[in-house]
């Protein structure tokens, strides 16, 4: 049964009632998405919650931003991050135990969340402060090397799930849900953290996999095509780039930069067909004009 009062709760518990934020609703069947910032106060109101409920009931996975969005921005990249509230670490295997471990560290801080995103998966999350964003994505790539969680999530534009809701992925209903017993009570600064001795690999994955073969699309392929579907459809660039970031998490060392340059080029293509298009309607009346 799922616990209607858990998005409330958690956005009141984990941010300051003006401070701005991104809500995320992709659509798992038809990768619709849809984007909307407001405040923490706003996004708890029954009547925002009512809409994100009627989403999620149609098959729309719920996400927010961890961190605070300028009140000028109008998308969700890195520069749009205004002020650092959460560090996080996405555990997507080694279960329970994988986090148990981390727990169990005596150098780690104890976190104020322990989500059980889907079966087996879990985000750790701790509330921070006095972090600016190249400190709090360096802390997470040592954090997340150290203790074998998801490197792709190291961002701080990152958007997580949202307690309370469903998680569309999979048929027999999955809710989001805080399994921490002892949430901390503290908030936490850099020196807080533990700094593990980890040489930083950078694996160049082009040059490891093997040249592609047959006649399937690759992922790549697939997010330009996307892109450009989207765009032509007449969606919001922001939007479309939130898209596929949080799609290509898991696989993408960057995926904020990775999907900006998706979307940019998708955007240069479609120039080009609008030009292309251009020119050949006005080749048409000249030549239409020449016959007359």
């Amino acid at each position: 049964m799922p616990d209607f009062e858990a998005p409330g709760r958690y956005l009141r518990e984990n941010f300051d009632r003006e401070d701005r934020l991104a809500v995320v609703l992709i659509h798992r069947e038809t990768e619709r998405v849809e984007q909307k910032l407001a405040t923490a106060e706003q996004i708890a109101s029954p009547k925002f919650q009512a809409h994100l409920r009627a989403a999620n009931a149609n098959g729309s996975d719920v996400f927010i931003s961890m961190n605070t969005i300028r009140p000028e921005a109008v998308g969700r990249t890195k520069a749009d991050v205004d002020v650092i509230r959460h560090l996080y670490l996405d555990v997507d295997s080694g279960g329970r135990e994988a986090v148990d471990r981390i727990l169990n560290d005596s150098r780690m801080p104890n976190p104020h969340h322990v989500l059980e995103t889907s079966p087996d998966r879990h985000q750790i999350i701790w509330q921070v402060e006095n972090f600016d964003k190249a400190q709090a994505e360096e802390m997470l790539r040592n954090l997340a090397a150290a203790h074998g969680a998801d490197a792709a999530a190291t961002d701080c534009s990152r958007v997580l799930r949202l307690p309370g809701f469903r998680n569309c992925k999979y048929e027999q209903p999955h809710y989001v849900r805080d399994v921490h017993d002892a949430p901390s009570q503290t908030v936490y600064g850099p020196d807080d953290f533990p700094r593990y001795a980890i040489e930083r690999q950078v694996v160049h994955h082009a040059a490891k996999l093997p040249a592609k073969t047959g006649r399937g699309k690759s992922q790549s392929e697939r997010d330009f095509a996307y892109a450009l579907r989207h765009l032509e459809r007449g969606d919001d660039p922001n939007v479309i780039e939130s898209a596929i970031a949080t799609f290509r998490r898991y696989d993408k060392r960057n995926p904020d930069d990775y999907a900006r340059r998706t979307v940019l080029n998708a955007r240069v293509r479609l120039a080009g067909r609008e030009t292309v298009g251009v020119v050949a309607v006005s080749e048409a009346r000249e030549q239409s004009g020449m016959e007359r």
